[in-house]
């Protein structure tokens, strides 16, 4: 049933003499950087910067050294306005908005219970 094709002799001959692939290794750090802020052509991006998480972060760190009550609100309300109207194309500092957002809600929070707990011992 073997049939002898000279076809198949010829491509297994090929396939044996075929080159090997070899690997290059290249180290990890080259690997690994990349420039974030290029576009194609290697011009840097110009991202603006959002005023509301910018805010939100002033007014939770002012909160903080000032024990305010009303940062801690402000800032909370910057953050989620900063946050919700973010534009990662065109757009950078989230991650102020949302320390400042989550500062700020914990300052409230803190704050409300300490006034809260001054005006209930009053009473």
């Amino acid at each position: 049933m073997e049939e002898n094709n000279p076809n198949v002799e010829q491509n297994t001959n090929q396939v044996e003499n075929a080159p090997v692939n070899q690997t290059q290794e290249v180290p990890v750090s080259e690997t690994t950087t990349s420039t974030i802020n290029t576009q194609s052509n290697g011009q840097t991006e110009n991202k603006k910067l959002n005023i509301c998480c910018l805010l939100s972060f002033i007014f939770a760190m002012v909160g903080i050294i000032m024990y305010g009550l009303f940062c801690g609100i402000i800032a909370t309300v910057l953050g989620i306005i900063g946050v919700a109207t973010f534009k990662p194309q065109s757009q950078k500092a989230k991650g102020l908005g949302i320390a400042g957002l989550a500062v700020g809600t914990v300052e409230f929070v803190v704050m409300g219970l300490m006034v809260f707990s001054s005006v209930a011992s009053l009473l």
